[in-house]
């Protein structure tokens, strides 16, 4: 049997060595195509394309979150630098110690202020490596088998949901079926009392009758609808165990849906209009699941 595989999605991996700590968070929820926010570190920005592309072949679909982070040990950030402008720092001081002294503004955490302003700290990266970049792969891989399980986790559900659902439509298509000799007789029993009340019992042409009742049921016939839905579900559930695709599923929710419909717009019979209102619900239930199937 295919794995159904919801479009929400979680996945989280850690990776520690001797000198620096990866970690890699995955997220998704439900979208009709792909669309991704990948945040790497800024020595590792220039790889972007090439982390895309891996994830693009194994996502498919939906709006993805992907955060990855690197926290090097202490000691160890040997290529990295750190300045202070202190000439832009000392300006800073003079120039709000003087706007302090004429706002009467007492000026105690002056220092704080002047390391928060643009450009007095400056902290660059050192560029990555082949090897950070291998392990940057390793955690994202770790992530995305997580993700990967929980998708196909939260879609056991789903499926499970569908297959109820789907089974519930049969049930009422049955019921429908149950009720279409009721209605034959409902129908011909109508028209005969309304021959009756506007006209003698004598002067009504039985066969003319007969004629204009089979004429009526075959305009109102709908067993070439209940025989297709039959179809339509039977096809729901092949596709659901063997090629559990969203898009295809609804599309078959779709065809379901029209023959429902012209079910309900035929049968003037109450007990079937019940039914077909509670297919019909059934099938809204059906098409929101299938909105987070991948």
């Amino acid at each position: 049997m295919v794995q159904i595989k919801s479009m929400t999605g979680f996945g989280i991996a850690e990776i520690q060595t001797e000198t620096l700590t990866v970690k890699t968070e995955i997220k998704s929820l439900n979208n009709k195509f792909l669309e991704m926010n990948v945040r790497l570190p800024r020595a590792f920005k220039d790889r972007d394309i090439e982390l895309r592309q891996l994830l693009n072949l194994k996502i498919g679909r939906g709006s993805v979150s992907v955060n990855i982070h690197i926290e090097k040990k202490q000691g160890n950030q040997s290529g990295d630098t750190l300045t202070i402008n202190e000439s832009l720092a000392l300006s800073y001081n003079e120039k709000l110690k003087a706007l302090a002294t004429k706002l009467s503004i007492d000026n105690v955490n002056l220092f704080n202020t002047i390391l928060s302003m643009p450009d007095v700290i400056k902290y660059e990266e050192s560029d990555g490596d082949d090897q950070e970049w291998v392990l940057i792969k390793e955690c994202v891989e770790k992530a995305m088998l997580k993700f990967d399980e929980f998708r196909i986790q939260e879609g056991n559900v789903v499926a499970q949901y569908l297959k109820e659902c789907v089974s519930s439509i049969d049930k009422h298509l049955q019921q429908v079926e149950k009720e279409e000799a009721p209605r034959k007789e409902a129908v011909k029993g109508k028209l005969w009392q309304a021959l009756r009340d506007n006209k003698e019992e004598a002067s009504i042409d039985k066969n003319r009758f007969e004629q204009e009742l089979i004429y009526y049921l075959e305009k109102y016939d709908i067993a070439e609808e209940k025989s297709r839905l039959a179809n339509h579900i039977n096809y729901f559930n092949e596709t659901l165990a063997t090629d559990a695709n969203g898009k295809k599923l609804n599309f078959i929710g779709q065809e379901m849906g029209r023959e429902i419909n012209t079910m309900g717009s035929k049968a003037y019979f109450f007990p079937i209009q019940q039914a077909v209102v509670c297919m019909k619900e059934e099938l809204e239930k059906i098409k929101e699941q299938l909105l987070n199937i991948l």
